[in-house]
């Protein structure tokens, strides 16, 4: 009787892989090693139809698994930050200052003070928080906000549609815009010496923002930084002081 299913399945594998069918597919039909079918088909020699077509099919299937994974990752990905997002609750007034304070120190410390306040990006809701830590701790009247625009200089016919996708972007009228820089950006290309031309940023270019009248609030910026400094390294002063501070704090722990 066992040798009656081997003769069975084997005349199956056959009939299979003449059809076309790869190992592993007759494998998961008929539950036979793989070590079997070898000894069972070695000497089936396929035609080239039957191989491209061979081909054809595990290419398709490796693009089939490749999407599921893509789609379950994606999902995974929502699932995280659905979760993450709820444990965001109502952010409050001081909550809110300090973002701001940290946000600001990260792109503009060192800036020369007298120049104001600026601040730039290329992401519209990183704007868009900044305008607001403006109004509400800043207490900057709209009138006293003003934009540039930078972009990359192959830009220059469609500046209107610029103005337009910024406006939009973060709530402000046109008349906002009026300064707007075309630069020239390179960057190294790969594998070669030479270098080739690229958009800033984004084909969009970005917007720096600035306070006109504003050498008070840089001004309280720049203690604000200065107090988390000394709150969390107890040294005085600029983030110089801070560095020479830790480095004699670690020489005496040396000593």
């Amino acid at each position: 009787m066992v040798q009656y299913r081997q003769r069975y399945k084997k005349g199956i594998a056959l009939d299979m892989r003449r059809r076309g069918f790869s190992y592993s597919e007759i494998q998961n039909r008929l539950g036979v090693p793989k070590s079997t079918l070898n000894s069972w088909l070695g000497k089936i020699k396929l035609d080239d139809e039957l191989v491209k077509k061979l081909y054809n099919r595990k290419i398709e299937a490796l693009r089939k698994s490749s999407t599921r994974r893509i789609s379950q990752l994606k999902e995974n990905i929502a699932t995280i930050q659905n979760i993450s997002s709820q444990e965001v609750s109502k952010i409050s007034q001081r909550e809110l200052w300090f973002m701001g304070v940290v946000l600001y120190w990260r792109e503009r410390l060192g800036d020369d003070l007298r120049r104001g306040v600026r601040f730039s990006s290329a992401d519209p809701y990183l704007l868009k928080f900044f305008l607001k830590w403006l109004r509400e701790i800043g207490k900057i009247p709209d009138e006293e906000i003003t934009f540039n625009i930078f972009v990359g200089a192959d830009r220059r016919t469609m500046t209107d549609d610029i103005i337009e996708h910024w406006s939009r972007a973060i709530g402000f009228p046109k008349h906002k815009f009026a300064h707007i820089y075309f630069q020239k950006v390179y960057r190294r290309k790969k594998g070669s010496g030479r270098k080739r031309k690229s958009n800033p940023r984004t084909l969009d270019g970005f917007i720096q923002i600035r306070v006109k009248a504003s050498s008070l609030l840089a001004r309280q910026i720049s203690g604000w930084i200065k107090g988390i400094q000394r709150q969390y390294w107890a040294v005085p002063g600029s983030t110089g002081d801070v560095l020479i501070g830790m480095v004699k704090i670690k020489k005496q722990e040396e000593s």
